[in-house]
């Protein structure tokens, strides 16, 4: 089983800022067991970075707990992948759902890598039912 996994979703783990998406905790455990491969587009450090640097800037987390995190997430078993041949189709795929480019690129690479979703993004999750992701 191959999964994409979305920038806010992977955060839920970290920040409670809601609820963490269905299937996200089976997903790791699942990739742990060797049963299941984690994906995302590179843009998932640098914006998990900026999540955690807002965070920090907001009083909401220490220079060294953002720091911990980031270190934290640098280290999960993620592969992720070079944008440059995503970007195309992430193009379309923003236009025709109007979504930005950023959050195309993790629906194209579940859609090359017939990979599931999972994401905390209302707007995105409904963009990936429309693709069957």
């Amino acid at each position: 089983m191959m999964v994409v996994v979305d920038t806010s979703a992977l955060l839920r783990l970290f920040i409670p800022d809601g609820p963490v998406p269905d299937g996200m905790e089976s997903a790791f455990r699942e990739s742990e067991r060797g049963n299941a491969i984690l994906l995302a587009p590179e843009l998932l450090i640098g914006e998990a970075a900026q999540v955690l640097l807002k965070k920090k800037n907001l009083g909401l987390l220490s220079s060294q707990e953002m720091e911990d995190l980031l270190d934290s997430i640098i280290s999960l078993p993620i592969r992720l992948f070079s944008h440059k041949p995503l970007i195309q189709r992430a193009s379309e795929v923003a236009q025709k759902y109007k979504i930005t480019v950023y959050d195309a690129l993790f629906l194209t690479l579940a859609e090359e890598k017939g990979a599931r979703l999972i994401t905390a993004d209302r707007v995105l999750q409904k963009a990936a039912i429309k693709l069957n992701l």
